[in-house]
């Protein structure tokens, strides 16, 4: 990649974060879920129960910036904190029914914004869009491990 396309990738990425950003304001997405309740929601709807490590893990996040979004979560109703009965150090995150609806409306809301946002772009451009994200999102990780 020239240095000019590796420019105008890193100023697009930080457009894209800071439209996206507004759009989450501004937009029927303000009424739902942040972006860190959303992603621990989506993973415990994945895969069941977590524990605080898993899910730090899982969001790349450190455990202590995880304990603090799920004690949110649980004061919005959202999850539930139990001791883990084979392991009493290990706390046990579990989505409540309320949480459960929280992320399927706040999937739905997001899925109706991007596909207003899209509906001019054809069905191939919308899965390579999908499928360079994904990858870009794939080497961000990967890069981060790295350093």
């Amino acid at each position: 990649m020239s240095d000019d396309a590796v420019t105008a990738v890193e100023a697009q990425v930080a457009l894209l974060l800071r439209l996206a950003d507004r759009n989450r304001r501004t937009t029927r997405l303000a009424s739902t879920l942040e972006r860190s309740a959303y992603l621990a929601l989506r993973l415990l709807d994945t895969t069941g129960p977590a524990g605080i490590n898993e899910i730090a893990d899982h969001l790349r996040l450190d455990a202590s910036t995880v304990t603090r979004q799920v004690l949110a979560m649980e004061a919005a109703g959202y999850v539930t904190r139990e001791r883990d009965v084979h392991d009493g150090r290990r706390a046990v995150v579990t989505m409540t029914p309320a949480g459960t609806a929280a992320l399927a409306q706040t999937r739905t809301a997001r899925a109706d914004v991007y596909a207003d946002i899209l509906a001019e772009w054809s069905p191939d451009d919308r899965q390579h869009l999908a499928e360079l994200l994904t990858r870009l999102n794939a080497d961000l990780d990967a890069h981060a491990t790295r350093t």
